[in-house]
């Protein structure tokens, strides 16, 4: 038989003044430090939306509709949408209920489900953050060679100097970082409007139903275009992540990540049926970035060269910001041996420099 009820209501009670003790103590901790007070458009909505808005977008979105066509597209626009639309009204729900400190989802999912399920989640969470900053710095160089093939013999070296520079951004500290992402985002919006406007131009009714259907090749299928148009949609945990930063974390947290998930996809599903109806199949397979710089409005195809730059190394940036902030929760939550090196703050911002460094050696 099973434990009696007053048995559980004590077990549970036991749990309860646990997590509550856990929590005052990063808690406290967080409170030694002066820390940032973002609203929700510079804290949440900018960053994720600039993490969303990344090398997807340009490198591939287009080849996912040569390859699936526009209708298979929409569906894994709305599929994987679907999905980031759950996983953000969990994170409002959570967020609206709880105390939230530093750690973004880590932090949520810790006060939820406990520190077990709560510590390895936050280190697989880390690592998955770490590891898209080189993600977005191949996409970057891609992109810079694609332009400037004569320093394709430079990959390398390109891709190691971005690399301090960004560890350099997110060394100075969050409040500098995300002033620089509004310069950021007003040159991707200009960027995105470039190549929609000329996509649009060039639109055509009948090229939109020669594409509708599906023509995919090399044995690739709708799971094949799922897996790589999938992170696309994933930058919600860039602003998530900088939830010890902001003034109002239960305010800022639903709203600023609803409302980047809801205009990423209606951002996309233009560009799919655009797009779509703007060129042939073979040439949205063959050349997915340079189709929209060559058709870009008035010749201005250096501004989705810009904007391209701005989307990778923003989120890039996003990353670089908020894997050392979950590192650090999980040291201050003493979640494993030897974390706690990583627990540590500046004075001002209480920056996580060292799990910064862990950050930049991954």
């Amino acid at each position: 038989p099973g434990p009696s009820r007053s048995c559980r209501f004590r077990l549970d009670l036991i749990h309860f003044k646990r997590s509550r003790s856990s929590e005052n103590t990063t808690m406290s901790q967080s409170d030694r430090h002066t820390t940032h007070q973002f609203g929700t458009f510079a804290g949440v909505f900018t960053p994720s939306i600039l993490t969303i808005f990344g090398l997807i977008m340009f490198m591939r979105c287009n080849f996912v509709v040569g390859q699936a066509g526009i209708l298979h597209s929409l569906a894994i626009l709305f599929l994987c949408s679907g999905i980031t639309l759950l996983t953000a009204l969990s994170l409002a729900a959570i967020s609206t209920n709880t105390p939230v400190a530093g750690g973004g989802a880590y932090f949520l999912i810790s006060r939820v489900l406990g520190p077990g399920f709560g510590s390895a989640i936050g280190i697989a969470l880390f690592l998955a953050q770490a590891l898209s900053v080189p993600f977005y710095i191949l996409g970057f160089v891609e992109a810079l060679i694609r332009t400037f093939p004569a320093l394709e013999v430079f990959f390398l070296p390109l891709c190691l100097l971005t690399l301090v520079i960004l560890f350099a951004v997110a060394w100075i500290g969050a409040d500098w970082a995300l002033k620089l992402q509004f310069i950021v985002l007003a040159v991707l919006c200009i960027g995105i409007l470039s190549f929609m406007i000329g996509a649009w131009l060039r639109f055509s009714s009948e090229q939109m139903w020669t594409n509708w259907q599906p023509q995919y090749q090399q044995g690739n299928d709708i799971w094949d275009m799922f897996a790589l148009y999938f992170p696309a949609v994933t930058g919600i945990m860039a602003g998530v992540n900088m939830s010890g930063d902001l003034k109002d974390p239960a305010r800022s947290i639903p709203r600023g990540t609803l409302v980047a998930v809801i205009v990423s996809l209606l951002v996309y599903g233009l560009q799919i049926v655009i797009c779509g109806g703007m060129a042939s199949a073979d040439a949205l397979r063959q050349d997915p970035f340079n189709i929209l710089v060559t058709n870009a409005v008035a010749g201005t195809g250096y501004l989705v060269i810009a904007s391209v730059f701005c989307a990778t190394l923003s989120s890039a940036i996003g990353s670089k910001l908020g894997a050392p902030r979950v590192l650090q929760a999980l040291g201050r939550d003493r979640a494993l041996p030897g974390l706690g090196l990583f627990a540590r703050g500046t004075a001002h911002g209480d920056e996580p420099r060292r799990a910064l460094i862990a950050t930049l050696i991954i």
